[in-house]
């Protein structure tokens, strides 16, 4: 029976282009932009129940930038932008060691700049697309089939059907990759570093403020913003650690256990992490592959190479990632296999360029090892 919804629904691929895309987040919506305007039929499947809000403002510069332009997001994100913001390094009483004042924003100039609140950043990217392509909430992959001339995908709800290509935007824990590669243990690389990050809903800080507070193997780090604060903690560890990624308490006692009898404000915000609310933990890693692309099935951001977030750039990247795959779709044509080498080929220098440098100053900034690297980013 499978094996004949497959046939009926491979001529309706050869008749025309279609993607399916996994995952609704910047990668995912800047991907189902880019294919709908190369003329692909766009079917975005994302587990969660609708778009994952919170986390952190995202940075928009250097080629970014040009991919909104190019998009006709820029004027959006400009006029949905926060103000320049200050990073203050402190000392454990709170007083501030070293400065970091805020840039000006340059609009048009090769350092044009802005930070975007996380949520609003991908409403934009989501209003750009919703009529446009078909989006299905609360659905995910869970087979994979690559025939001659399609790929089949089977889906959570017991459904299947034929794509031209499978885009795979789900993130660092990507399931795309995991039905297409295999073995996905071998693909995430440990940074030796555990982070926890909460939102709350309340000014703990200046508004355009960052301050940072290290001391050997730990970081402590609030921004704030419109009357919310971020804040991250991280601990070094050179073992992964095990624990139940389902048990929210273990996760918290985990953080007060590392976090404990450490100053500055710290005995504050362990108050704030032990406080009912959504929170983010887990282990700080990069995906690193060989090749981004297995027959008909390609990874565009976290999914392919994530860098991070030591490196800043995660929104970022994923945003250049789903334009530099397009770039390539639309230079080779139907030869998606020589548009795929294209796109690893141009895009990897750039990819390892981040996830190197995010390597050797994201640990020394965020999770530094000895006295002398906490004193190293207030320094420079």
């Amino acid at each position: 029976m499978k094996e004949q919804q497959s046939n009926v629904e491979r001529s309706s691929v050869l008749s025309c282009p279609t993607v399916l895309i996994s995952g609704a987040s910047f990668a995912g919506l800047a991907t189902a932009y880019w294919m709908n305007k190369l003329g692909y039929h766009v079917t975005v499947v994302e587990i969660a129940d609708g778009l994952r809000k919170g986390g952190t403002p995202v940075d928009i510069k250097e080629q970014t930038i040009d991919i909104l332009r190019r998009m006709g997001l820029l004027d959006a994100v400009r006029a949905r932008s926060l103000p320049p913001r200050r990073t203050e390094f402190k000392d454990a009483n709170g007083v501030t060691k070293a400065l970091l004042p805020a840039q000006a924003v340059s609009r048009g100039g090769p350092d044009e700049q802005y930070e975007v609140d996380r949520d609003v950043l991908l409403d934009i990217f989501f209003e750009a697309v919703a009529n446009k392509v078909d989006i299905f909430f609360a659905r995910s992959i869970t087979r994979l089939e690559e025939q001659q001339d399609c790929v089949v995908a089977w889906f959570s709800d017991g459904s299947s059907q034929a794509f031209s290509l499978i885009l795979g935007c789900d993130g660092m824990r990507s399931n795309t990759r995991r039905l297409a590669f295999g073995n996905d243990e071998e693909h995430v690389y440990f940074l030796e570093t555990y982070a926890f990050l909460k939102v709350v809903q309340k000014a703990l800080i200046e508004p355009d403020v960052t301050e940072i507070y290290t001391v050997p193997g730990r970081m402590a780090m609030l921004n704030g913003y419109e009357g919310r604060t971020d804040i991250a903690l991280g601990f070094h560890s050179e073992q992964e650690l095990t624990y139940d990624h389902l048990d929210k308490a273990q996760q918290i006692q985990l953080i007060l256990d590392r976090f404990d009898g450490i100053g500055w404000r710290v005995p504050e915000l362990l108050g704030e992490v032990d406080a009912a609310g959504d929170f983010y933990f887990d282990k700080i890693c990069q995906i690193r592959m060989p090749s981004w692309s297995k027959g008909r099935v390609a990874l565009v951001g976290d999914a392919g190479y994530c860098p991070s977030p030591f490196a800043g750039m995660g929104g970022s990247m994923a945003i250049i990632g789903a334009a530099a795959i397009s770039d390539a779709l639309q230079r080779h044509g139907d030869d998606f296999a020589a548009a795929f080498r294209d796109y690893d080929t141009n895009l990897r220098p750039f990819v390892e360029k981040i996830q190197n440098e995010a390597v050797s100053f994201g640990k020394t900034m965020f999770a530094p090892e000895t006295e002398a690297a906490v004193d190293e980013p207030a320094a420079r």
